[in-house]
């Protein structure tokens, strides 16, 4: 039995490993190994050293031999040999550090003096001067120590953020480490999580002496997977290049993933000249494309590609989706809201199920009366130009004096249905076409203006005391026969996104999602409020679905992945609306196995409990000191806000994901078509 503290336990289990395996020549070992004072990667010596940061002592000779000492490049520390007698119990390690700046050395004044006097004078310099000249500090930021740890009795790197301890700074040698030993320590972390390049490791923007390391920077797709990953950075720096590039990780890894990709510009959606290619097109098998106005590619045609499923709902099919556009946009196309039209906005329906209406009215009185607004409501889409589907025939729901007394109108005896076959006792049949349905209401509301609501015609509810018509029913009732307002005129703007061959195009993208699919939502001919519609209808149907499989235990592995550009405009700083679906992803998302990708040019305009559950970040250039301030407010970026002040390179990025432990500076690869069966331009 185990006695004492467990959490002890476990640290001196893993010293024991660590010491076991001290002689086992572990990886990191192998690396000090390679790495001698006469070696052409020596940098130089330390003349100072604490927990947090080291200067070193150089020369020109060494910086040239090693190819030179960029700003931020990274730099590793050994201890020498001479060191063997006071170390005899660490292991092998190596302390990896950031160049950040230039230090002065010891004798940084008497070399000021000695090379004013030389421009003075414009003397020529001896050779032994000359060396003594060109020595300099560096300093450099520790970001952590690499060493080899025992894992199923196999040596493996392991890493920490920090130092457990240092001796006097002579013991210490710098090297810039070969661009093999490099990748191998940067991607340590994620050589066992199926590896995937996403860029290059890029130290400057300048290049002038010779280009970029060759190390390629990995990350794993479960970097992204279930996480939150932020990107920000100034218009064409390539934000939507690095979301591409992510998407397709995604799709490339096979893992039971469904995305959603909100796409502004049409440009995931659709072959462009931009990457010649697209997202859609390089992974045809697995994603699926919807648009408010599908458009057809010349490219596209010649290679037999579908064209987009519309994103326009049939209004008589998808009643709660067709109102809700219309109550959600109508202040946006409108500048007045009438009065009369009010009742229109508190009606709550529900979509023509049988069993979900006699749920919702188990009443048979209320059954009727929703019934009846339902089809006053279909007449109304129906003047406003609404195309019905073929064949489209409704229910009255009106009692039979009422259906008697209109059945003596001469227009509605030669257009409607009748209860008799001869039409001889003109009671009109409860089933009408839609368009006869619509004369038959326009004429009701002229019975009812005359009659009056209590006419004997329309009685109130004896049981309940209700008004025959109600609030929402006289309104339809007055929309559909009140020639002296505007009525059905407020309802015609919104055709655009009636399709009476459309289906219910929220509960297909949620299914296509169950299936992993990645759905491309071509918003591109949309209004900025409709884009927002649209995506809060999509978002909040997936969440549903994904807490309804966590409610049941059938999450399984599956999960789901968002991708938001201009994520200011959702995911606000001042949004204190805790219902809002926006809220809900950033603070619960994960726990339904929700990810996001967002992008943004701001990060100060965020809301800030969205930013402090975001575990990637890829920043590009930004130029307002603000967002330089909050950047550097996070550990990992505290020293490279002027570098993303300066930096104006499309695609150049400060990374850092859940496969590192420390900001990266990477070029990140162009989105571009990796097969030659594809269609391109």
């Amino acid at each position: 039995m185990v006695q004492g503290d467990p959490i002890i336990n476990t640290i001196n289990a893993e010293a024991r490993d660590l010491s076991n395996n001290s002689s086992s020549d572990g990886p990191v070992e192998k690396i000090v190994d390679e790495y001698e004072i006469n070696s052409d990667q020596l940098l130089g010596f330390l003349i100072d050293m604490s927990y947090d940061e080291l200067q070193i002592v150089t020369c020109d000779s060494w910086k040239q031999r090693c190819g030179g000492v960029p700003r931020n490049s990274f730099v590793i520390v050994k201890l020498s040999s001479k060191s063997k007698t006071f170390n005899g119990g660490m292991s092998p390690h190596i302390i990896l550090a950031r160049i950040t700046d230039a230090v002065p050395t010891p004798v940084k004044t008497e070399i000021q003096q000695t090379i004013f006097q030389i421009h003075k004078v414009q003397a020529i310099i001896d050779p032994i001067t000359d060396v003594e000249l060109q020595w300099g500090g560096l300093k450099a930021k520790i970001l952590g120590t690499y060493y080899d740890c025992s894992d199923n009795q196999e040596s493996i790197i392991s890493f920490g953020s920090d130092i457990d301890s240092f001796f006097s700074s002579h013991f210490y040698e710098v090297y810039v480490p070969s661009d093999e030993h490099l990748s191998k320590l940067i991607n340590s972390f994620v050589s066992g999580n199926n590896p995937v390049e996403i860029g290059t490791l890029r130290y400057t923007e300048t290049l002038a002496s010779g280009g970029m390391p060759n190390v390629p920077i990995n990350v794993s797709p479960d970097d992204f997977i279930k996480n939150r990953t932020a990107l920000f950075g100034k218009t064409r720096m390539g934000k939507s290049n690095t979301v591409k590039v992510v998407a397709d990780i995604i799709l490339d890894s096979n893992e039971s993933v469904g995305q959603v990709i909100f796409d502004p510009s049409g440009e995931y959606s659709y072959l462009n000249e931009q990457d010649r290619t697209s997202l859609y097109i390089m992974h045809q098998e697995r994603c699926v494309r919807y648009s408010l106005r599908p458009r057809r590619i010349e490219q596209e045609i010649s290679a037999s590609l579908s064209v987009p499923t519309s994103l326009r709902a049939n209004f008589y099919q998808q009643v709660v989706l067709g109102h809700s556009i219309i109550t959600s946009l109508f202040d946006i196309t409108h500048r007045n809201r009438p009065r009369y039209i009010e009742p229109l906005f508190a009606w709550a329906p529900i979509d023509p199920d049988p069993s979900e209406i006699n749920e919702r009215y188990p009443d048979y009185g209320d059954r009727t009366r929703y019934l009846r607004a339902l089809s006053m409501y279909y007449a109304l889409l129906n003047k406003a130009e609404f195309e019905p589907p073929s064949g489209f025939n409704i229910d009255l729901h009106l009692a039979r004096p009422i259906k008697t007394e209109l059945g003596n109108d001469d227009v509605l005896q030669r257009i409607a249905n009748f209860e008799d076959a001869d039409g001889t006792a003109h009671i009109l049949a409860e089933r009408q076409n839609i368009n006869v349905a619509t004369r038959i209401y326009e004429r009701l509301y002229e019975l009812y203006r005359r009659e009056g609501p209590n006419s004997p015609l329309f009685p109130s509810s004896e049981r309940s005391g209700r008004p025959y018509f109600e609030a929402l029913e006289e309104m339809l009732l007055r929309m559909l026969g009140d020639r002296s307002i505007a009525g059905t005129r407020y309802i015609m703007p919104f055709v655009r996104y009636h399709d009476p061959r459309g289906t219910d195009v929220i509960e297909s993208i949620v299914g296509d999602v169950d299936a992993n699919k990645t759905v491309i939502i071509d918003l591109s001919y949309a209004d900025e409020q409709v884009s927002q519609h649209y995506s809060e209808l999509i978002c909040n149907a997936i969440l549903i679905r994904q807490m309804e499989k966590f409610a049941n235990n059938q999450l399984s592995d599956h999960s789901v992945l968002f991708y938001f550009e201009e994520a200011h405009r959702l995911f606000r700083q001042d949004d204190k609306d805790l219902n809002n679906v926006y809220n809900k992803l950033a603070k619960e998302g994960a726990k339904f196995a929700i990810g996001m990708v967002y992008a943004t040019q701001s990060m100060t305009t965020l809301s800030p409990d969205l930013l402090k559950n975001t575990e990637n970040f890829f920043i590009a250039h930004l130029n307002d000191d603000r967002e330089i301030k909050e950047l550097t407010r996070k550990y990992e970026f505290q020293d490279i806000g002027i570098d993303v002040q300066r930096s104006r390179t499309k695609g150049y990025v400060r990374m850092i994901t859940l496969s590192h432990r420390f900001a990266l500076p990477v070029q990140i690869r162009k989105f571009e078509s990796r097969y030659n069966n594809e269609v391109s331009i």
